[in-house]
């Protein structure tokens, strides 16, 4: 339940949208969930819980960490009923083991999780599983399937879907916040949300040349996990109810897909180790567990490689550097090493030498966001912002998605004391991350620059509009107004 409050926020936003549904005009394909929950109702949701999750720092902002769930999610996306471009993939700062599936295709992957797998296909299995939770729209057709169901009761039916995946005891929390109506039917109907979820995806793992036997390995793990340690109940068990008949039926789904190899990518351990180090609260803990696990797995790079990187959280960043250095000369066309080496080597103080490290991977890993993202960084740290700036802008797929691109942007508009620039990306920031009053603010302050000129007076009004068209959809004009004066008192 770490996450309950802006799963309420969630909730909140649902009774909203139902109050005012027809100032939408939204879309109705026709679909009996779409009496309850339309497609567009539910994009916003799940990007009003996003938007909270970001500001709370609950979701992982480590760009490697990032790409590579995107990069399982959108590979298991390709083989589902909705296209890739439908979902959004994210790691969530939290070692417990668990994982959700928001309305509108957002899905969240506690670090935890990753921690717990052992193979890359049991990380698949759960993601193939949240996917299908998303095409079959099981929140809308949880609404819908009780008729004559309160707006508030609805809410909190989504409220339980989301953080509960049909767990009596999270349903149970919901009613004893003050929302009573959720029965034993409504129960059993998420129960089979969760056996369907399994059928389907399973079919994708194996579709997705994933081993079909992930989903089930996973979840046995955490079963068998669950009675040796007796009330430390694994929190995917909380929020995804497993019996023995569960995984012996997903066993046996597994078993009618045609043997065939499996295909899993090279850099799981790597970022594995990556994700054990960033979701750790106390670093000189992380230090001591690759110290030990470096006794038992001396020739581990993934170990060595995690090893440095709790070196370097806890200041030890000479010592660290000279262990990501013998990694990257081991293997200087792994961009994991060479970025982790550049990282350090920043931190250290040799701006030049981080930059000097990233840049012979460039023409080698011309899309990959991250290494795009870090030399940036690097040209920026050096005193170049205008080539940060024109390699940035040379990246549209980059600049059209990242909001970390959007961030570097503002700096090296800084850097060179264009304010109008500053501001208008400062502004896109936001944006992009739902933070619609933080961008409008923004947007706002910037018109007010002397010497503004017309061109970028222009480009910042036209967002205006846009931000405040967008902000009143989210919420609605009013609370859009008030929000931004919130952002201005503070």
């Amino acid at each position: 339940m770490r996450f309950f409050l802006p799963f309420l926020a969630a909730a909140g936003l649902l009774v909203s949208l139902g109050a005012a549904a027809d100032d939408y005009g939204l879309p109705s394909i026709g679909q009996p969930a779409d009496n309850a929950l339309s497609p567009g109702q539910e994009k916003k949701i799940g990007r009003e819980v996003v938007a909270q999750l970001l500001a709370a720092g609950a979701i992982s902002d480590d760009p490697e960490l990032t790409e590579y769930v995107n990069r399982i999610g959108r590979r298991l996306a390709t083989h589902s009923s909705h296209a890739p471009s439908h979902f959004n993939f994210y790691l969530i700062n939290d070692d417990s083991v668990n994982a959700f599936a928001l309305p509108g295709g957002y899905i969240g992957l506690n670090a935890g999780l990753l921690l717990e797998s052992t193979n890359e296909s049991q990380v698949a299995g759960v993601l193939a599983h949240e996917i299908a939770h998303v095409t079959q729209r099981h929140i809308a057709r949880q609404i819908e399937a009780t008729q004559g169901m309160t707006l508030l009761t609805a809410a909190a039916m989504l409220l339980a879907v989301i953080a509960g995946g049909g767990n009596p005891a999270v349903i149970q929390a919901a009613v004893t916040m003050g929302v009573a109506g959720i029965g034993q039917q409504q129960i059993n109907f998420t129960r089979a949300h969760e056996l369907e979820a399994d059928r389907l995806g399973i079919a994708t793992l194996a579709q997705s040349n994933y081993d079909p036997n992930g989903m089930a390995g996973f979840f046995g793990r955490m079963e068998r996990r669950s009675r040796l340690y007796g009330n430390r109940i694994p929190e995917i068990l909380l929020t995804h109810p497993i019996s023995t008949t569960r995984i012996a039926e997903a066993e046996s789904r597994a078993r009618n897909f045609p043997v065939r190899p499996i295909s899993e990518y090279d850099d799981y351990g790597l970022m594995r180790a990556r994700a054990r180090v960033h979701s750790s609260e106390q670093p000189s803990d992380v230090v001591r567990y690759f110290h030990e696990q470096q006794k038992s797995q001396p020739d581990s790079v993934a170990i060595q490689y995690g090893y440095a990187l709790a070196l370097g959280r806890t200041g030890q960043q000479t010592r660290a550097v000279e262990m990501l250095r013998q990694l990257h000369e081991s293997d200087t066309g792994n961009v994991h090493y060479a970025l982790a080496l550049s990282d350090m080597r920043g931190r250290n103080g040799d701006v030049d030498g981080a930059l000097t490290t990233l840049k012979p991977l460039v023409p080698r890993y011309p899309n990959y966001a991250p290494l795009n993202i870090a030399y940036a960084q690097a040209l920026i740290d050096i005193g170049r912002p205008a080539e940060a700036r024109a390699y940035l802008l040379n990246d549209t797929q980059l600049v059209g998605q990242d909001f970390q691109a959007h961030e570097l942007l503002a700096r090296a508009a800084d850097a060179q004391d264009h304010d109008a620039e500053a501001y208008y990306r400062q502004a896109e920031y936001h944006h992009m991350r739902g933070e619609y009053a933080a961008a409008i603010y923004k947007l706002r302050t910037g018109l007010r620059l002397p010497n503004l000129n017309g061109e970028d007076a222009q480009r910042m009004q036209a967002s205006l509009a846009r931000y405040k068209r967008e902000c009143a959809l989210a919420w609605s004009a009013e609370e859009c107004r008030d929000r931004v004066e919130g952002t201005v008192r503070r």
